[in-house]
């Protein structure tokens, strides 16, 4: 039984490599069965033994970060919004620069950066409303798709240019813009 185990997380293993190779090159809408398992070296057999479409592949490989970090990301909530568990955050997310390149970017899925958002957003606009409370929920939602659509562009522009910030400078340097941006949006 360890045998099969092993074979299928070597396999699974194999897709998800092939397929954030061939992400950083074309969108996952063009990618076929056939196209992947040729990249990854797999018979479609084997690949509908575990998968339906290269969707499917994709969307285990982002839960799979997301699990993997989501004790980091619960921390930051339960200790206040820490800056230091966000430095973490974005450790991981360095740590994984170039899954999160792929993820994150062009060719990526563009549902994980709502599962992202809907991860953090209750939870932000909920500390913003204690901070703000002349401002109404929607003007904060408002805000925070506008700070984190921005924050992830960032991010991305980060990893990508080594611009020489630790995680700890890169999470203050997004903290500052987020509260200057809360403090903007009471004139408008």
């Amino acid at each position: 039984m360890n045998n099969q185990d092993a074979r299928v997380r070597v396999t699974k293993e194999m897709l998800h490599r092939a397929l954030l190779r061939m992400l950083k090159e074309r969108p996952i809408g063009s990618i076929s069965v056939k196209d992947l398992c040729a990249e990854a070296g797999i018979n479609r057999g084997t690949f509908y033994l575990h998968y339906g479409q290269p969707q499917d592949v994709l969307k285990e490989i982002e839960n799979n970060f997301i699990a993997e970090n989501l004790e980091t990301f619960d921390r930051f909530w339960d200790d206040g919004r820490n800056l230091s568990y966000l430095a973490k955050i974005y450790s991981c997310v360095l740590q994984n620069r170039d899954l999160c390149r792929v993820l994150m970017g062009d060719n990526g899925d563009p549902q994980f950066l709502n599962s992202m958002r809907n991860l953090v957003k209750g939870g932000i606009v909920d500390e913003w409303q204690k901070e703000f409370p002349a401002y109404d929920r929607e003007r904060l939602e408002f805000i925070f798709d506008y700070v984190f659509l921005g924050s992830m562009r960032l991010m991305l522009n980060w990893i990508d240019d080594d611009q020489d910030l630790s995680p700890s400078q890169f999470a203050r340097r997004l903290e500052r813009l987020g509260h200057y941006s809360l403090i903007a949006a009471g004139e408008f």
